[in-house]
């Protein structure tokens, strides 16, 4: 449900292609972001309530109408209705996907092998991605066009309808309403140090990966010398990289643990950023591989933490998708900041000002000791 094609080329077949401006290319992410915030609480009740499989479902149906929109599409307002579908995909898959597996597990007595089959999915939905991504470099992007790579990531949706009909979740007794559920969630998170804390830690690592890919990364290749029929390849290194983090990071974690995991993947993250000011070489774009590793591993520890803090499986979803709107919110506000800097501000300028700005998140967790 998380195969999306065109994902190396948004950037450019929005500018290149269709002629939007940057500065409307922020505002479109804008509103994804934005229209994902208002969905995601909603989903997150609804696959509490309603049933995970079917938050799946509504999550791929949106996907696949929102490809055919982006494809067809020629103007900002289309555009933005594309991206209003895919904010729908978006918050009704976040949280349902994770909140379904942990409560299989939880139903056996397995919990604690959820970072273990968390970590093989991720691995296995970036190395689909990995193989997939060259070939549409290859056969999916005609001219420098990739309008193909949305209406086969469509076609894709189709397919994880099916699957989403076929899958089965726990049986959950709740009667509890769609208000107590959100109640319950939103007091959960506020009462609670240890969710509040990873909650803000996430918006920071989450700021810091999605610039990077959604923000700079059409442009640092553009300017680096990296041909458009080549972004794809680029990212499927990076994809690779992250699935053998994904699959390899329970092992991590277990040697490791949380904490030293926690601290090294906004590190890693700053120096890729600080690699990457100066570099106007091919060779740069492999920098993109942190970005990577750190993709994989962060949705693993992030949830696994999440999903071992709340209190009741009625609202797990809902909290996780808390957490996912707390990320979106606060990179709907950057992204906006990222398409106003790249248009009036050099690349490296664009990109240092933003990561600063995307740090803020972390430097305030300080101020939220554990007691």
């Amino acid at each position: 449900m998380r195969a999306t094609l065109f994902a190396p080329y948004i950037y450019i077949f929005m500018t290149r292609v269709r002629g939007l401006s940057d500065q409307e290319y922020g505002y479109l992410q804008a509103i994804y972001y934005v229209c994902g915030v208002m969905l995601e609480v909603p989903s997150g009740v609804f696959a509490d309530g309603v049933g995970r499989r079917w938050a799946l479902l509504v999550g791929a149906v949106a996907t696949c109408a929102g490809c055919a929109t982006m494809a067809l599409a020629q103007t900002f307002w289309i555009f933005a209705l594309g991206e209003l579908l895919f904010a729908v995909s978006t918050a009704f898959i976040s949280g349902a996907d994770s909140a379904l597996l942990f409560d299989s597990l939880a139903v056996e007595r397995r919990e604690s092998e959820y970072a273990r089959a968390e970590g093989a999915g991720v691995a296995a939905w970036l190395g689909c991605s990995a193989i997939g991504l060259p070939l549409a470099d290859l056969f999916l992007v005609r001219g420098g066009n990739p309008v193909l790579t949305y209406w086969v990531t469509g076609f894709i949706s189709l397919i994880a309808c099916g699957l989403a009909l076929a899958m089965r979740e726990p049986p959950r007794i709740s009667g509890a309403s769609s208000f107590e559920i959100t109640k319950g969630a939103f007091r959960e998170v506020a009462r609670s140090p240890g969710i509040l804390r990873i909650i803000v830690y996430s918006v920071g690592v989450f700021l810091l990966l999605r610039a990077a890919i959604v923000s700079f990364f059409n442009r640092t290749l553009e300017e680096c010398g990296v041909a458009v029929d080549d972004f794809g390849k680029v990212l499927a290194v990076v994809n690779v990289v992250g699935a053998l983090a994904a699959y390899y990071a329970h092992r991590a974690l277990a040697r490791f643990g949380e904490r030293a995991c926690l601290v090294a993947m906004p590190v890693m993250l700053l120096a890729m950023y600080a690699a990457l000011l100066p570099l106007r070489v091919p060779a740069a774009a492999l920098l993109f591989t942190i970005q990577g590793a750190v993709f994989g591993v962060y949705p693993l520890v992030v949830r696994s933490i999440l999903n071992r803090q709340v209190t009741s499986s009625h609202r797990r979803a809902t909290v996780l998708s808390i957490e996912s709107l707390a990320c979106r919110l606060a990179f709907a506000a950057v992204s906006v900041y990222a398409g106003w800097s790249l248009h009036r501000m050099p690349l490296s300028h664009a990109m240092g000002t933003t990561v600063l700005l995307s740090s803020l998140p972390l430097i305030c967790i300080a101020k939220l000791r554990q007691p």
